[in-house]
């Protein structure tokens, strides 16, 4: 699985890769923990979605 977690901050977009649902929300949370707004988890068709989402529909279905 191909999954890119976005930031965007006043010096620009920081972008990381990550293969796995579990890593991409770490990597969310790691950067919700530093202070960085909208962030966004892109899938390999194109789609956003924010980190909440993204543990409900991929991470923790069904909690």
């Amino acid at each position: 699985m191909h999954l890119v977690v976005t930031a965007h901050t006043p010096d620009g977009h920081l972008s990381y890769q990550r293969t796995s649902p579990e890593a991409a929300l770490e990597k969310a949370d790691e950067l919700a923990a530093d202070g960085h707004e909208w962030i966004v988890i892109t899938d390999i068709t194109g789609r956003h979605y924010e980190p909440g989402e993204f543990d409900t529909l991929f991470v923790n279905p069904g909690s």
